[in-house]
């Protein structure tokens, strides 16, 4: 048994550093296939006393699996298995302040947060940033709107006092119908800092006091340099721009 043990934690160490070096989405796959009787363990751990169904846990832990992988270092001496478990578990007796909503969610809703929390986390593993509302929908083969639905669900707070302030050059009274046509004729990574600049599709609105864009917050997110979020944003505007003028 203790063989057996030792040999899948060394094949699950072989199958994270394929993933680390070459961010393949099957080495990803296997390895969260293998992991996942010892995720489930640690979202069981955190469900105990929760008015949360424990599914909504056992989706929350898998969503975390990704960060737990990207922020293992070898080289602090902790092994693998130990850090996925530590990480996933500690995020997930979080769960009840971050997201105290879900435990109102019905269990068929509860599960297509979970489908679209997979997909979105294989897209980004694959794609290597946080994918568009677009690109998550294409792959679920749902509209964009239910796309919008589940982000909303997901998050606290949504309702913040950002959603009337200026964005930049921008008011909040922009014609809603020209930046829905804006949001088609841009790409997946256009499209995505449209979202994090005019708060759409379920994305929160990242801006700062000063009602300037939050560059470092969106590149942080999505998972780009802050110099790319503002070559992306410049392309998004003057299209904005051109589409207002029209």
């Amino acid at each position: 048994m203790a063989n057996t043990s030792t040999a899948l934690k060394s094949e699950e160490v072989k199958l994270y550093r394929h993933w680390k070096k070459t961010q393949s989405t099957t080495s990803f796959q296997q390895l969260y296939s293998s992991m996942k009787p010892l995720l489930l363990k640690a979202a069981n751990k955190a469900s105990y006393g929760s008015n949360i169904p424990e599914s909504a846990h056992q989706i929350w832990a898998a969503q975390n699996f990704y960060d737990a992988l990207r922020t293992y270092k070898p080289t602090a001496g902790t092994a693998l298995q130990t850090h996925i478990f530590n990480t996933v578990h500690q995020k997930a007796k979080r769960l009840n302040y971050l997201y105290q909503n879900l435990g109102h969610i019905p269990e068929p809703r509860t599960m297509q947060i979970g489908l679209y929390q997979n997909i979105n986390e294989n897209l980004r593993a694959t794609l290597g940033r946080e994918p568009s509302a677009a690109e998550v929908a294409d792959h679920l083969n749902w509209s964009i709107k239910d796309i919008e639905k589940i982000r909303v669900e997901m998050q606290k707070d949504y309702a913040m006092d950002l959603g009337t302030e200026d964005v930049g050059v921008y008011e909040s009274s922009i014609d809603e119908e020209v930046l829905e046509y804006v949001y088609y004729e841009l790409g997946p990574e256009e499209q995505l800092m449209y979202d994090y600049v005019f708060g759409k599709h379920g994305k929160r609105r990242m801006v700062k006091p000063n009602r300037k864009i939050d560059f470092e917050g969106i590149a942080n997110q999505a998972g780009f340099s802050v110099s790319k979020a503002r070559a992306l944003w410049t392309k998004v505007r003057l299209k904005v721009q051109k589409a207002l003028h029209k």
